[in-house]
């Protein structure tokens, strides 16, 4: 029986057809080297079945896709095809295995039985415009992205993901692998199946969870009056917040203690393991959970 892998990130459905781009592409037998105009408010899809991702800044108004196939000593690097597609000003470009596979702007898909056996990956370097979205995706491997210039969606199946610097939204996940974001402008939702979540923004709200792993999250200043949660199987939370927050709290641990920097007025009866109080004037909700670690409100400032 066939097996299906589906791998990738999508927020939108495009309206009209996908269609083959060809202009600015070159490649060659292990490398592969795409460039583009794109204008402020479109979006970038990067989908790599397996290998790295790492984004950095362009210059100017054209994106730059650049990819390399390696491959270990029992694989083939012609395992790995390259394929852009453009959709008005959206662009996505797909690092896929060639056997039974294609991709659109969902995501990689492919129907074939053995396809873990393959032995080739793909290491993609992009140069994103200031002012395109950008969905970046690794089945396994690292994605990192720095200085984007809008909202940013992140995600690989297996491997650590990093954000560093975005204005805009950005949303974060890994099945497994630490999820690190720092200097966001925008709301930031990580999640990880396992690993280490830690988020430094400059005006949230922020919401995180991880299956297996500690939460450590900063926020200098929040926008707006949407609840905000921190989840984790096992691991301690820690959060900061400015000395103006107001909210109301709801904080659970199945071991460990609850600490706060700030006053809490309590409400109801305060059972083991379940703390639920007011800071200020009240407001949004900030609910954390733990089901085997401490728990922490820290004042900044």
């Amino acid at each position: 029986m066939n097996r299906s892998m589906s791998l990738g990130i999508c927020l939108t459905v495009l309206a009209s057809p996908l269609a083959a781009q060809d202009d600015g592409r070159k490649s060659t037998d292990s490398t592969f080297d795409w460039s583009g105009a794109m204008t402020a408010g479109s979006t970038l899809r990067i989908h790599d079945v397996t290998g790295s991702v790492e984004v950095t800044p362009a210059s100017g108004g054209t994106a730059e896709v650049h990819g390399e196939r390696r491959s270990s000593w029992r694989g083939k690097s012609d395992e790995i095809t390259f394929q852009v597609i453009r959709d008005g000003n959206d662009v996505v470009v797909c690092a896929y295995y060639t056997e039974n596979g294609s991709c659109d702007a969902r995501g990689i898909r492919s129907e074939h039985d053995g396809w873990r056996d393959h032995h080739a990956s793909a290491r993609l370097s992009v140069k994103l415009p200031s002012g395109v979205k950008l969905h970046a995706a690794s089945g396994n491997g690292e994605v990192s992205v720095r200085d984007a210039g809008a909202d940013v969606e992140a995600a690989s199946g297996n491997g650590r993901v990093t954000v560093a610097g975005a204005k805009g939204e950005v949303r974060a996940s890994s099945g497994n692998g630490d999820i690190t974001i720092d200097r966001v402008t925008g709301r930031v939702s990580a999640r990880t199946g396992n690993g280490h979540v830690r988020v430094s923004t400059i005006s949230g709200p922020v919401s995180a969870s991880s299956g297996n792993g500690s939460i450590d999250v900063r926020m200098d200043g929040i926008q707006g009056s949407d609840d905000m949660d921190f989840r984790t199987g096992n691991g301690r939370i820690t959060v900061e917040l400015p000395a103006s927050f107001s909210g109301e709290i709801d904080a659970r641990q199945g071991s460990g203690h609850f600490d706060s920097d700030f006053p809490l007025t309590l409400q109801g009866r305060m059972s083991g393991g379940h703390v639920r109080g007011t800071i200020g004037k009240g407001g949004r909700y900030l609910r954390m959970s733990s089901g085997s670690g401490n728990i922490a409100l820290k004042k900044i400032g």
